[in-house]
């Protein structure tokens, strides 16, 4: 490093240590000026005035501020996935908040503690753990006086600051939700998932009402203070003692309480402030002090992980090309395309969509028993921070999910064929005849495709229905891309030599469901029709004893989403069962509704290499665990 850059660095590391020193001894010498400060010895009979029970309870309240910081630091290991366990995540994190806010200087002295209690952790992992720790309990901080301001405010003007806090957090709680990752200048920075959020603004709540309740308990009798006035002034103190970052935030924190209440007797109120020092500062960093010392007592005794008795069989990640051909639910082969992976919860698989937001298994699980998933299922989302939920599983899935306490609403009705039974005749296919007649003296000409696709042709198609449609829809339902379609078995439609559509359908051994329609616009009537016929035939052909056209909406605003589509697939007369939506609470329900809307309106185009003029046909392959996919994004 060159001379000059070195001394730079150097003066701005003394400035760091520095400043907060200057802060601290400004706030001193204003707090004499401002106050008449009573005599060390009066301070000292102030003290005994304090009751007895009323130390007890300053003493209860900052256990439980220090427990709420403990779940705090959980929550921020969960986020990292640093891959502590909550218990000791949750210790490191009470004995180095209480080191760093003794001694002040939070930046360097909280990651000094944490690498020191964690040695899996590295020196930049500690740093990166303790710096999101302090942005975001700011950030809570600031919304909490936010409201209290808005409550609480003296004037118009200090309500109208609240509300703007307010409006602004909002916002960005909703900018988490819409764009949960942001990359600037090649960095990757990854927002809380909502989830995240509201479990960091809890525990700050409670952090700070606790600690906020054990100093009003410390004030010697004859104050005047309310709880409901000390709370609000405490906590916007607090915020400028940690921006100031001098040790225990001394000096800072006097003046900020002093100007704040300023019909208190200033008396008293130091008074307060000390035995409050004593109890939630002294007491806590020499218990931290001592941990530093010796981390191995931290990690003694330490209880199991949450959940980890119901982890018998452990958890595995697989990809999502390995789901086996026979499985239940051909549809869970969407999860090639939209990000998804295959979960294994011991012996129980299931098609798994982890997004910023939620932890989905969709559709029904792939094999194992349903009643041993929606724990693991559970715990599995917790330790991402996510909420958990199935998402258009069957009856049977969301009755195991149900009897466990979980929250079930019906989503969508699946319509289901069985090609062996299937025949057009009858008064209830007068319209599919109709359509078919149609499609017929067109001069159509449908067929299925075994052996090669015209992917040129195909994503013409595909092209031109999106300039009609507009973009489509995916996750849940997939999106054209080659390396996709090749693996499905595939319908077209022709008229002459010109493709005018055509159908893909996901396959297992026993089950296809539609997936991808497509069709020029100014197709015959009746080509959809015609198409799904011709899918009937060759999956009868084939042994397939299910064909699913995949699902409707089916609640109560489904009408304005359905588009047709029930009127569509009623012409086939199908089985009509229903899909279901279960989570654990109904905060998650909501949460994961959510997600999944977003998700399936504003899906991620998968990458794709337009084939080429002379391209040749992909061969099609019966079991997905031989196939891999071109699409790179994730949810």
């Amino acid at each position: 490093m060159p001379t000059r850059a070195r001394r730079k660095q150097t003066v701005a590391n003394s400035l760091r240590v520095v400043t907060p020193l200057i802060i601290m001894a400004g706030c001193l010498f204003a707090l004499t000026r401002q106050a008449d400060l009573p005599h060390i010895h009066d301070l000292f009979i102030l003290l005994g005035q304090v009751p007895a029970p009323h130390w007890i309870g300053a003493l209860g309240a900052t256990v439980l501020s220090f427990w709420a910081l403990g779940r705090y630091d959980a929550v921020a290991h969960r986020h990292l996935r640093t891959g502590v366990d909550d218990p000791t995540a949750r210790r490191a994190g009470m004995a180095s908040i209480a080191f760093s806010q003794a001694v002040g200087f939070g930046l360097f002295s909280g990651s000094f503690a944490r690498w020191r209690l964690l040695p899996q952790l590295n020196p930049l992992q500690s740093a990166q753990l303790t710096g999101f720790v302090g942005i975001t309990f700011m950030t809570a901080l600031a919304v909490i006086c936010g409201l209290s301001l808005l409550i609480v405010g003296p004037s118009l003007g200090m309500r109208a600051s609240g509300a703007g806090i307010l409006l602004v957090s909002t916002v960005a709680c909703g900018l988490c939700f819409l764009h949960p990752e942001w990359r600037i200048r090649g960095l990757r920075l990854r927002l809380p998932s909502l989830q995240a959020i509201f479990a960091l603004a809890l525990w700050t709540l409670m952090d700070v009402t606790f600690a906020g309740v054990a100093l009003w308990l410390l004030l010697p009798l004859g104050h005047d203070i309310g709880l409901g006035v000390m709370l609000p002034a405490y906590f916007l103190a607090l915020g400028l003692a940690i921006i100031s970052s001098s040790p225990g935030g001394a000096g800072p924190l006097e003046l900020a309480m002093l100007t704040l209440l300023p019909g208190a007797d200033p008396a008293i109120l130091v008074a307060g402030l000390l035995a409050f020092r004593a109890v939630y500062y002294a007491l806590p960093a020499a218990l931290a002090g001592v941990v530093l010392l010796w981390p191995n007592l931290m990690r003694r005794r330490l209880p199991l992980p949450d959940h980890a008795e119901d982890d018998y069989l452990g958890s595995d990640v697989r990809p999502a090309a390995s789901q086996p051909f026979v499985r239940p639910q051909a549809e869970t082969g969407v999860i090639l395309q939209n990000g998804g992976h295959v979960m294994a919860f011991g012996l129980n698989q299931v098609a798994m969509l982890d997004t910023p937001q939620i932890s989905a298994v969709l559709f029904d699980p792939i094999s194992g028993r349903r009643g041993e998933i929606p724990d693991a299922l559970r715990a599995h989302a917790r330790a991402r921070n996510t909420a958990a939920c199935f998402y258009k599983c069957s009856a049977r899935t969301a009755i195991a999910a149900k009897k466990q306490g979980w929250k079930v609403l019906k989503v969508a009705q699946d319509a289901i064929l069985y090609p062996a039974e299937f025949s057009v005749s009858g008064s209830k296919f007068r319209q599919l005849r109709r359509k078919l007649r149609h499609a017929e003296k067109s001069g159509l000409r449908v067929e299925p495709a075994w052996s090669s696709l015209p992917l040129v042709q195909m994503a013409e198609v595909d092209e031109a229905w999106t300039r009609q449609h507009g973009a489509a829809r995916g996750t849940t339902m997939g999106q054209f891309e080659p390396g996709y379609v090749s693996i499905q078995m595939t319908c077209l439609a022709w008229l002459e030599d010109r493709l005018v559509g055509f159908m893909t359908f996901h396959r297992a051994a026993d089950e296809w469901c539609l997936d991808l329609v497509r069709q020029l616009p100014g197709a015959p009537d009746g080509t959809g029709h015609a198409l799904i016929c011709a899918a009937i035939d060759a999956a009868r052909d084939a042994g397939v004893r299910r064909l699913s056209l995949a699902a409707v909406p089916d609640h109560q605003f489904s009408q304005r989403f359905d588009g047709g589509l029930r009127q569509f697939k009623s012409c086939f007369a199908p089985k009509w069962e229903p899909r279901y939506i279960a989570a654990p609470t109904w905060p998650q329900m909501g949460l994961a509704i959510a997600e999944m809307t977003r998700l399936v309106h504003r899906p991620a185009r998968p990458e794709v290499e337009m084939p080429q003029a002379n391209m040749p046909g992909f061969e099609n392959h019966a079991d997905v665990a031989e196939n891999t996919v071109a699409a790179k994004w994730t949810a």
